[in-house]
């Protein structure tokens, strides 16, 4: 029994070392440009994955065709242009910052800046001190008021009914 044994423990250990093996040339068959370009596109069927990490065939097929682009003599900026051009701006991780997405980019900083000058005007207008108004100085509004006063308490002691 003892050398069944053995023989089991050396065909693992090789058909570990084997798997090693053959996982380290899938990742060494792409080269370090074609990954770092890989990790800046979206992979169009997995949700925040690259497609660098993605294992989806379409995820495949990229790379397989950004490793082509790469051979070929192409810039980043092409291979990148090539995808955006067949998926749209969404297709990168880092998309430009122009149009609608720079809007996007200002609002939170327009917001804050229109946020503090309400919340200055607001402290301004209740902290500011009222003016005491001095008997000398009656202002148009309270003569008014008082000739309203007078006119209808003045009616109503004259029909000699008290007012409500």
């Amino acid at each position: 029994m003892k050398p069944l044994f053995r023989v089991v423990g050396v065909l693992a250990v090789v058909l570990v070392a084997l798997l090693g093996v053959a996982t380290a040339n899938a990742e060494d068959m792409y080269s370090q440009r074609t990954i770092k370009l890989a990790r800046e596109i979206h992979c169009p069927i997995c949700a925040g994955e690259s497609v660098a990490d993605s294992q989806t065939e379409l995820a495949r097929q990229i790379r397989g065709i950004i490793e082509e682009k790469v051979q070929a003599g192409e810039s980043d900026q092409e291979i990148k242009d090539y995808f955006v051009a067949r998926y749209g701006e969404s297709i990168l991780f880092d998309p430009p910052k122009s149009g609608f997405r720079l809007g996007l980019w200002w609002m939170p900083l327009i917001v804050v800046g229109v946020g503090a000058l309400v919340v200055v005007s607001f402290v301004r207008e209740r902290t500011k001190a009222p003016r005491p108004l001095t008997a000398e100085q009656p202002s148009d509004d309270d003569a008014e008021l008082e000739a309203i006063a007078r006119e209808v308490l003045g009616d109503a002691s004259d029909d000699g009914r008290t007012p409500t």
